[in-house]
């Protein structure tokens, strides 16, 4: 079975991320956000200093696409602000990162979890701890949720370059997404 890091190597078209949470813990970025939370500016990331930067690079210049819709809840995050401050290098990439206040979703979306939608066929749900370190990734056996999952949030979200991050969330709008699809996941076997 393909792991969550193979598919990023074997994806011909595009690969698609729900990310959720306001706040990961992501092992080897603890002095970034040290150093952004002490008001130093973030050093670029690039291909020769971030594996992510390098993926995104490679994905594009094999044709393929990298997207993530980025909920973003309230009160703003230490992470999220760090979070934001990093998004225009994986912009400049070729990442498109489009984001999505959360008060204009309904309240069952929070239980959505992270996920990774490759060629539209292939589904990997993330698991992470209360304090947001990665435990590991399942494959789920059934695309379709996710892929209705996708297509009720696209037309909802703003480019990360549009978005204003502010601690004060913007009065709920008149229409909110409605419940999410039902998202199943066969398996408890979690794997990196």
């Amino acid at each position: 079975m393909t792991t969550l890091g193979e598919m990023f190597g074997t994806f011909t078209r595009s690969a698609w991320r729900l990310e959720g949470r306001d706040t990961y813990r992501v092992a080897g970025e603890e002095e970034r956000i040290a150093a952004f939370l002490r008001g130093e500016p973030l050093p670029r990331k690039t291909r020769e200093n971030n594996g992510w930067i390098a993926t995104v690079e490679d994905a594009g210049a094999r044709g393929a696409w990298i997207g993530r819709v980025r909920l973003v809840g309230h009160p703003i995050t230490d992470y999220t602000r760090f979070e934001f401050a990093a998004y225009p290098d994986n912009v400049a990439a070729g990442e498109d990162v489009q984001v999505l206040d959360r008060v204009a979703l309904d309240p069952s979306w929070s239980g959505v979890p992270d996920f990774w939608l490759f060629d539209d066929e292939t589904v990997f749900v993330q698991h992470y701890d209360d304090e947001g370190h990665f435990l590991g990734a399942e494959q789920a056996h059934d695309v379709a949720p996710f892929l209705e999952a996708r297509r009720r949030l696209a037309g909802h979200t703003v480019p990360v370059s549009k978005f204003q991050l502010t601690d004060i969330p913007k009065q709920r709008p008149g229409m909110v997404l409605g419940p999410p699809p039902a998202l199943l996941l066969v398996s408890a076997t979690v794997k990196r």
